[in-house]
Order: C-alpha cells, then structure tokens, then sequence
C-alpha cells in the first residue's frame, strides 16, 4: 500500500506544487536528495535534461532511480520526469537518460504555432474503461508547459495522445510506469482526480 511517495530533486525548479498535491490525497510526501527510500516515486517537471541526469548522476540517485524502477516498484514521470525514463533527448543529446523506455525526445520545431507548448490542451485517452480514467471523460483538458515531447518506438505504451502541429503522445502506460507529458499537479480538479487513480492503479498491481 503506498502511503511514502518520494519526489525526486533534480537540484533545481519548485518542488512545492507536486508535494502540495500528494499532500491533499493523505499521502506522505518527502523530497529525496540522495538515497531511495519510498513506496513510490515521482520524477518531476522541473529543470532541463542535461542538467537534471547530471544532477543525479553527481548524487548517486542515478542508478538508484533505475534500480527502483527495474525492481517493478512504481514511479509517475511529469513533464520533464516523462522524458528522462528515455535513453536520449534533442535537448541534450550528448547525455543519456535512464533508458527505462525505448524511444527518443524531440523538439517541436519548423511550425508556426509558439513554442514552448504552455497552455491547457485536449489529452484523448486510449483506454476509456482503464482504472486510470475512473471518473473521468475519454478527452480532458490539462496543462502543458514544455518544448520537447516523446515518440516511444513501442506505440502500445501510449495512453493520452495530444494535438499541438501535430498529434504527439502527452501519456504513457507502462507495467510500473505511469508518465505525462501535462502536469498533473497544476491542472485542477481533474489532475487531482488523475493523480489519486494512479496511486489506487499501484496500489492494485
């Protein structure tokens, strides 16, 4: 049962907003710095790809964010925290992700709408009858703030695709992996509702 959900700090940006929301669900929120030690972890939005792998590799949290993962525990990635479960990234292509999915991060670029991609947008879910949308609709609104997006090589690990140029995966779904590209922790009510469905998915596998 998860009650202690770690919130991985990449050494920048505001952590307050995520430990806020975990907060409001009665669960017990705590930032970790070094060692692993929760029921669950959260990879959050916050920082650049470079810095955030180097970060972690400077801490140690590297390999114990993978060893985490690999040992089936569960781990929600937001926004940044979605990109950095891949192996490379346009915006850093020089440093390796935690490779615990295959795919590549790119940049939304060559198109006439702003970049970076920071408003509310419509996800569409695959799976309307999956616990993770229990008491949601299969098109909800969130909100985006970021210039890079996934394209995992598995198409069968996509949840919530999204339409910004063109339509791009915004959700992932994978055994242990639960990811967005949206932030959760800042889109109201229904992030919330989202958030709280994913930790009862956890709590039931």
């Amino acid at each position: 049962m998860i009650k202690k959900v770690g919130i991985i700090n990449y050494g920048v940006g505001n952590l307050m907003s995520i430990t806020k929301a975990i907060e409001f669900l009665g669960l017990y929120p705590k930032i970790i710095t070094k060692k692993v030690q929760a029921d669950m972890i959260i990879l959050p939005g916050v920082g650049s790809f470079g810095y955030a792998i180097n970060y972690m590799k400077k801490t140690g949290l590297y390999e114990e964010i993978i060893n985490f993962i690999n040992s089936g525990n569960p781990v929600l990635g937001i926004c940044l925290g979605l990109q950095i479960l891949f192996k490379n990234s346009e915006e850093e292509p020089t440093v390796s992700g935690l490779g615990v999915l295959d795919g590549k991060v790119v940049k939304f670029e060559g198109k006439k709408l702003p970049v970076p991609h920071m408003c509310w947008n419509l996800v569409e879910f695959k799976n309307k009858n999956h616990i993770l949308l229990e008491g949601l609709n299969k098109k909800e609104f969130f909100y985006f703030v970021h210039s890079y997006y996934p394209i995992p090589k598995d198409k069968s690990i996509i949840f919530g695709e999204t339409f910004y140029f063109e339509k791009f995966c915004s959700m992932i779904l994978k055994d242990n992996i639960v990811a967005t590209q949206f932030h959760l922790e800042k889109s109201g009510e229904i992030g919330l509702k989202l958030l709280k469905n994913i930790v009862n998915y956890f709590n039931r596998n």
